[in-house]
């Protein structure tokens, strides 16, 4: 009975034993991952100027997070943390603030306001005892997968959460034009935007975006930028000073299939004059079916099949025309904007966040792309609207548009538009 008894208790210790030593490896993987990556991990606060003349002086207006993504100095955050502030301070992991280098614009940032990303600079002095992040293949990432944020919410310095990969590819959330989110469980609140996201082995997965919540604070649901889209981001505005990107030249529309249980497809509505689309072949009313062999089905899907496939890649699109097949090959090329032009389109999406072509077949004004935290957008326009009137003045091209909104000193107060089946009258509130 006595050798029973000592049989079970040696058992039961090796059990003891086995069950502490997985434990241990456990935390050894998140506080390995943490030591890794938290040097990297900077506090951005933002100040405004208020006041007047020899009174105005530098108010606190807002903190985020930042990543230090390159020995140089660059440091990687959201656009949406920087906007509102006329300048910054940068706090190191250990304390020491830092100011940022302005560029040659005497900007102290770059951004992409398209997936809200934006890059600082500062002294690569400042950092030369601190490793850059690392960056992972955010496509390896997996549902259920463990990781870990790092930030600064509510100006907390050096917060560390955990949670799991809810699902990835998130798509139509309203954070940004261009979207395609890891959708996690970490805890994430105001003051952790910019801020890594990392795995086990302490590497970028993604960047804390945002938060579905209704009461401002976390409620289980963040959001995060993958990797490979910051990684390219970033790489194009240290390298151009903005993102260039591949036009294919066509509006698309999501429509309802009639008796398919809600299935929808994806209709081509209209084709840009002198466009890569128009020059390969493709017309209003084809159904977009595959690009490069993987199938569309939305908006989202078309727009992340392209956003991110570099200058001069080449496309093949397969799309159905009259209930048959037909496959395209089509370069990516950067938009070509009419010299004379391109300034006020420049400054017509600056303030009202719409960018303006042709239609191939009509000629009408039509509106290519519309940012969905813009005045335009706000005010009640829509991608692929024709435009027939600006301020109560017939519109008749492009450069009539143009000609136009200058007369009216860059000011918009109301626009006709046909949406098909029907015309509307879009008013302005912001003058």
């Amino acid at each position: 009975m006595k050798s029973v008894i000592v049989k079970l208790f040696i058992t039961g210790l090796i059990f003891f034993d086995i069950a502490n030593a997985a434990e241990f490896e456990i935390n050894r993987s998140f506080t390995g991952a943490v030591e890794k990556t938290k040097a990297a991990v900077v506090n951005i606060i933002s100040y405004t100027n208020e006041g007047k003349n020899s009174e105005r002086k530098l108010v606190k207006s807002g903190f985020g997070s930042g990543t230090i993504i390159s020995e140089k100095g660059y440091i990687v955050t959201n656009y949406h943390v920087l906007r509102k502030g006329s300048y910054y301070h940068i706090v190191l992991y250990n304390g020491k603030e830092c100011e940022p280098l302005s560029f040659s614009d005497d900007r102290y940032y770059l951004f992409d306001d398209k997936t809200d990303i934006a890059i600082m600079l500062i002294d690569q002095k400042d950092i030369s005892n601190i490793n850059p992040i690392i960056f992972a293949d955010s496509n390896d990432l997996m549902e259920g997968e463990w990781v870990i944020a790092i930030g600064n919410p509510y100006g907390l310095m050096q917060s560390i959460t955990c949670g799991i990969v809810s699902s990835k590819g998130r798509s139509d959330i309203g954070f940004a034009d261009i979207e395609d989110f890891i959708q996690t469980d970490v805890s994430i609140n105001p003051g952790n935007s910019g801020g890594p996201l990392i795995n086990l082995n302490g590497r970028l997965v993604g960047i804390n975006t945002a938060i579905r919540t209704r009461s401002g604070g976390f409620q289980g649901i963040s959001f995060s930028i993958p990797s490979n889209i910051v990684r390219q981001v970033a790489q194009e505005l240290v390298n151009y000073r903005r993102v260039r990107r591949g036009w294919l030249g066509f509006i698309a529309k999501e429509q309802s299939m009639s008796g398919s249980g809600g299935r929808k497809i994806l209709e081509i509505v209209t084709v840009i004059n002198k466009s890569p689309a128009e020059e390969c072949g493709i017309e209003k009313g084809d159904i977009i079916k595959e690009i490069d062999n993987k199938q569309i089905n939305s908006l989202g899907e078309l727009v992340n099949a392209v956003s991110y496939k570099p200058i001069g890649s080449e496309l093949n699109i397969n799309i159905s025309r009259e209930g048959k097949l037909h496959e395209f090959r089509l370069i990516l090329r950067e938009k070509n904007v009419y010299k004379k032009i391109q300034k006020v389109l420049e400054d017509i999406y600056s303030i009202y966040g719409i960018e303006l072509d042709r239609n191939s077949i009509t000629g009408d004004v039509v509106i290519s792309y519309i940012s969905p935290m813009s005045v335009g957008y706000q005010s009640g326009l829509k991608k692929g609207d024709n435009i027939f009137s600006l301020n109560d003045s017939t519109v008749s091209s492009l450069e009539e548009f143009i000609r136009l909104f200058k007369k009216y000193r860059f000011k918009i107060s109301k626009m006709e538009v046909y949406r098909k089946p029907d015309y509307y009258t879009v008013i302005f509130n912001n003058y």
